[in-house]
């Protein structure tokens, strides 16, 4: 008996691709994008790292979904884009870490009135995460040309994605002398400072006062270092 094999290994992203009119939110509908994003697709991967695609990715994740979606598929899109935008994928992360534009679209959602929306805060920590490790120089640069980047972060502190970012920036920076450049930063920032005194106030009462003693121990002892 013969069998008959399929050997056409085209799959939905590629096809898709292939539309003239193709847009991101229907590649985003893939199941495959993820898996044909990490395996490095060239098609997929010029298209996403177009301008208006990366833009309308670091706006998806930084921006609340329509109110009137069903739940349970709320914040598929920004999930998906936060995955490919940290997919660890060079092209990607050339793209994001060297355009001040798109480094501001997701700067901006710190410019919030708290309390910052908990999954959106955990996506841009994720994305900015990524970028401190893989593209340090142009990340810590961008950051620091930003006077109120530390004062925005801790006016956030009680979500625990903001804890985890500047806990990045101590921990995941490389090479050391960058790192010791923000450890220095910090230092100038007052962070130690200002970490006691919101354990001190009164108007901020959802602030786990043991995670800021740890966390501030921390960042104690890293710059001491």
């Amino acid at each position: 008996m013969f069998w008959k094999f399929d050997l056409n290994t085209t799959s939905h992203v590629d096809k898709l691709l292939d539309k003239e009119d193709v847009t991101l939110r229907e590649l985003m509908e893939e199941d495959d994008i993820l898996q044909e994003c990490n395996a490095q697709n060239r098609k997929l991967l010029d298209f996403l790292c177009q301008q208006q695609c990366m833009e309308e990715l670091a706006n998806i994740i930084t921006h609340e979904p329509p109110m009137d979606m069903e739940e349970k598929v709320r914040f598929k899109y920004p999930n998906t884009a936060c995955e490919l935008l940290t997919s660890d994928v060079p092209q990607i992360n050339d793209k994001l870490g060297g355009d001040e534009a798109l480094l501001n679209i997701l700067y901006d959602f710190l410019d919030h009135e708290p309390p910052l929306n908990p999954l959106l805060a955990s996506f841009l920590s994720k994305t900015i995460g990524n970028l401190i490790a893989r593209k340090p120089e142009q990340v810590i640069s961008f950051l620091r040309k930003k006077d109120k980047f530390i004062s925005l972060v801790l006016k956030h502190i009680d979500t625990s994605a903001m804890m985890d970012l500047l806990l990045r920036l101590i921990s995941c920076v490389e090479p050391a002398t960058l790192r010791q450049e923000v450890l220095n930063w910090l230092n100038e920032a007052k962070v130690i400072q200002r970490l006691v005194e919101l354990i001190h106030s009164d108007q901020d009462e959802d602030v786990s006062v043991t995670q800021l003693i740890f966390w501030g121990r921390d960042i104690g002892s890293q710059c001491r270092v």
